[in-house]
């Protein structure tokens, strides 16, 4: 995958500059452990001018008389050393390699020291020759943990590997000389990225955006005159319904340190001009690479603040009513003392993706997968072939968990001169823990028919600590709520001077998920307007309520306090099943004890009735368990 670190919102991060001292004195080692012995005057004088020409600065020159003294006599070892040198001043790092492995080939074993058998297992572990790494780590008395743990899943993890499967998005994306952190919303309708038009110190980088229409991507264009600048802006992220974008800016804006993170909203077709998200949130130091759960209200991103476990460690922050909270570093395990950075957090709310050099992995920067919990759970390495020798940053993965999405490099490291999105299969089930698939419609008035705005209060009924909070558009009523495998979800919609709607999802473990649209009709407030409370549960033939019903209750308690003026009968309703005079008592019951538990949280009586109606207000036929479930309902009307 990509070695890709843009200036301005990505740190410089190279392994060869960690062993290029270590590498330099090792030579001088190596040179000393070699005994005197038999080779060819020749090879030596050789090697000798080339000596001269390196102290001149004439690398190239003696590159090839090292090469021609190797040639001469295969068997002396200086010429190597020198040449491993030469290639790591350079930074070419498979040449390096090459040459330091043919040195210890020819050195008796007995005279290569701890230090050099070090230097080898580092030098091919960089390169991904890793089970020469790994025999080289193998003669260590102390080897280094960390190191001799990721030769050993290297090479466990390309035996293992399958080919990846994946595609070139097509050139309406792929429009400029570099692209890169891709990320799109729930649908995979809109692609939102990053694009520099070269590799050039003064190219400008922009957030771009494409739409897919008819199961074609439109040309690219800017996101907006608003967000875009003559400055560099890039590295965003943006909630699952496309409304709340978040990115970095490291100039021409006003800031609060090197990199601040800058928030901006869409409504309509029209993005806020955006606002620093401040000194609660930035600091004094560097912070970028944002990623938004599904709901825009969790924001986690990378930062060298003061206060964490390394150098860039990832941290946490979330929206209240209040404003954002004071980021929280995520701690250990995820965070180490070297770098974590571009997280990207999936719709499911639960799993992390992040690179990072500090776990054990191929090379580089690995991009590892982490549980929510207290603590995260330990991070997963993604394994071959995702992850390669080279640096993995930005992944993007899709609700379902089959296809992920990310930039590739074309040209060597760092300064690599175009980068390419790549969409690709994801090679196994097990790196995502739960899928998820989205709903989506349009709030429209019932009467007018016309798209209206209206906040939704999405509630785990099995966990009530997991919500979910999101507004429709108030220009196209469009919304997305994203649904995980394996919960039940009560979903409250409201709008001021409108009765309140009610809707339930259950997806079970394993299921396959297909996105459903639904649009959402809400009724002005009046006499006689009534709706069904779909998430209050009663045991079976009881009327005390299940525990899943509170959160519902809780809504209901909120919105009846928030119309003062109005009066409410509580109705009670059931299926046919049992005798008339049964199904009346029964649902009485039920509504008084909705009744009695909203007095208990003071609402008062006078603004409240209840009554049981039995089966004789059906809104289904009887003639199924779907139907019959229908028909057992709490209903909620406005009465004069």
């Amino acid at each position: 995958m990509a070695d890709i670190f843009t200036n301005s919102q990505v740190h410089g991060h190279s392994m060869i500059q960690s062993i290029k001292q270590v590498v330099l004195f090792c030579l001088v080692i190596g040179a000393l452990s070699a005994a005197a012995q038999d080779y060819s005057n020749r090879a030596i004088k050789i090697t000798d001018k080339a000596d001269e020409l390196i102290r001149s600065r004439s690398f190239g020159e003696a590159v090839e008389m090292l090469k021609k003294a190797i040639d001469i006599d295969p068997s002396y070892p200086q010429p190597y050393l020198k040449l491993t040198t030469i290639y790591n001043l350079y930074q070419k790092k498979d040449s390096a390699a090459k040459y330091y492995n043919g040195a210890l080939s020819v050195i008796p074993e007995s005279r290569i020291s701890q230090k050099m058998w070090a230097n080898a297992a580092r030098m091919n572990y960089a390169t991904g020759n890793y089970q020469e790494g790994l025999n080289a780590a193998n003669r260590l008395t102390a080897p280094d943990s960390l190191l001799n743990l990721s030769l050993q899943f290297a090479v466990q993890s390309i035996t293992n590997g399958v080919e990846l499967e994946q595609e070139l998005l097509p050139e309406e994306i792929n429009a400029f000389g570099m692209q890169y952190f891709p990320v799109l919303t729930v649908d995979e309708s809109k692609i939102i990225y990053t694009k520099r038009d070269s590799n050039t110190p003064g190219s400008d980088e922009d957030i771009m955006i494409s739409t897919r229409i008819g199961g074609s991507w439109i040309p690219s264009q800017s996101i907006s005159q608003s967000i875009n600048t003559p400055f560099n802006e890039g590295a965003c992220t943006i909630s699952a319904d496309g409304r709340t974008l978040i990115f970095t800016a490291c100039e021409g804006r006003k800031s609060v340190g090197s990199c601040d993170l800058y928030i901006t909203y869409r409504n309509g077709n029209t993005w806020s001009s955006p606002q620093n998200l401040g000194e609660t949130v930035n600091s004094k130091h560097w912070d970028s690479q944002p990623a938004l759960s599904a709901d825009g209200r969790t924001l986690y991103f990378s930062s060298n603040r003061p206060g964490g476990q390394g150098k860039r460690d990832l941290w946490v922050s979330k929206l209240s009513d209040e404003g954002w909270s004071e980021p929280i570093n995520l701690g250990k395990p995820v965070n180490t003392a070297l770098d974590e950075t571009t997280p990207f957090i999936h719709v499911n709310g639960q799993s992390l993706f992040f690179s990072s050099d500090g776990h054990y992995g191929l090379g580089g920067l690995d991009l590892f997968v982490s549980q929510k919990g207290s603590p995260w759970s330990q991070p997963l390495n993604l394994g071959h072939p995702i992850n390669t020798r080279n640096d993995e940053i930005s992944l993007f993965i899709n609700a379902l968990g089959d296809f992920g999405y990310y930039a590739a490099e074309n040209g060597a490291g760092r300064q690599s001169s175009s980068t390419k999105l790549i969409k690709f299969r994801m090679p196994s089930d097990s790196l995502l823990k739960s899928k998820a698939s989205y709903v989506t419609g349009r709030v429209l008035d019932s009467e007018t028919k016309q798209p209206i705005g209206a906040s939704f209060n999405m509630i785990n009924l099995v966990n009530e600590n997991d919500s979910y909070t999101v507004n429709a558009d108030s220009i196209t009523g469009k919304y997305f709520l994203v649904l995980t495998e394996g919960n039940q979800y009560g979903v409250f919609i409201q709008r001021r001077n409108y009765l309140f709607e009610d809707l339930n999802f259950t997806t079970t473990e394993n299921s396959i998920l297909s996105p459903d649209t639904i649009d959402i009709y809400l009724t002005p407030i009046r006499s006689g307007a009534t709706v069904a409370l779909e998430n209050i549960y009663f045991n079976v033939d009881s009327y005390n309520l299940n525990a899943k019903s509170k959160s519902e209750l809780e809504e209901l308690v909120s919105f009846i306090k928030n119309n003062p003026s109005l009066k409410f009968l509580i109705e009670g309703h059931t299926d046919n099943t049992g005798s008339d005079e049964y199904n009346i008592e029964l649902s009485e019951k039920r509504a008084l004890t909705v009744y009695q538990y909203l007095v208990d949280q003071g609402v008062h009586t006078s603004k409240l009735a209840y009554k049981g109606f039995g089966s004789t207000r059906p809104v289904a036929s009887n003639n199924s368990d779907e139907s019959r479930i229908k028909n057992r309902r709490i209903n909620i009307t406005v009465i004069d």
